[in-house]
């Protein structure tokens, strides 16, 4: 039985040409003039292709209208990109060296006192020590007692801060003087009865959460 002719009245639609070597060729000459860097010209010319695929178009005119659109978004997100990275290049160059502050080394003292100066020397008061370590007062004023015995062999600045800080009743030891001091007293006024608000030396904010988790062999789990 012979098969059915197609004629013009059937629906067909003409098929588009096929994007061959030349096509390529004339594509990677147009975005060769419209790319800034040679190294964009491929990035380009494939953005194209998958385009025309998902569009299902490959018509000459086509392709090349939607390598201009592309061309033109590629420049105007290069334009924003320099922009971004000058402006972080300013503000690195406008900072000061003393807003990364080097923590100093400490004298040879127990674990437990260690921890406590730690924590004093990165600016937190006696309160959020004890409620971070999940220490009584008493378990704090002893480890305040060793960092006392300790300090002897510190630096001097380092000594002075810990005797200070040492020598301060245990409910009211200050914190140690720090750079971001605003940004410090709005983080405490907002902290949560169940979480610490802090920040890093660049200013970037951090909660931290007592025994948020623990690890455990099938991976993390609520404690």
């Amino acid at each position: 039985m012979p098969a059915p002719r197609a004629d013009a009245t059937s629906g067909d639609l003409p098929r588009s040409p096929a994007i061959d070597a030349t096509v390529l060729r004339r594509l990677r000459a147009q975005a060769a003039r419209l790319s800034r860097r040679a190294a964009d010209v491929d990035d380009l010319v494939q953005e194209v292709l998958l385009a025309a695929i998902l569009a299902g178009r490959t018509d000459a005119a086509w392709l090349a209208g939607t390598l201009r659109r592309q061309a033109a978004m590629a420049a105007r997100g290069a334009v924003r990109r320099r922009r971004r990275e000058d402006a972080a290049g300013q503000w690195l160059q406008a900072r000061d060296p003393c807003d990364v502050v080097a923590l100093p080394a400490l004298p040879t003292m127990p674990l437990a006192a260690r921890r406590v100066a730690r924590l004093a020397l990165h600016g937190l008061d006696a309160a959020e020590i004890r409620w971070l370590l999940g220490i009584s007062p008493q378990a704090f004023r002893q480890r305040l007692v060793s960092i006392r015995k300790s300090v002897a062999s510190a630096p001097a600045d380092v000594r002075a801060a810990l005797q200070a800080f040492a020598a301060a009743p245990a409910s009211r030891c200050a914190p140690m003087p720090r750079p971001m001091g605003p940004i410090r007293c709005v983080l405490q006024h907002a902290a949560l009865g169940s979480a610490l608000g802090t920040h890093d030396p660049s200013g970037q904010l951090l909660l931290i959460r007592r025994g948020a988790h623990t690890s455990a062999p099938g991976g993390n789990v609520s404690a």
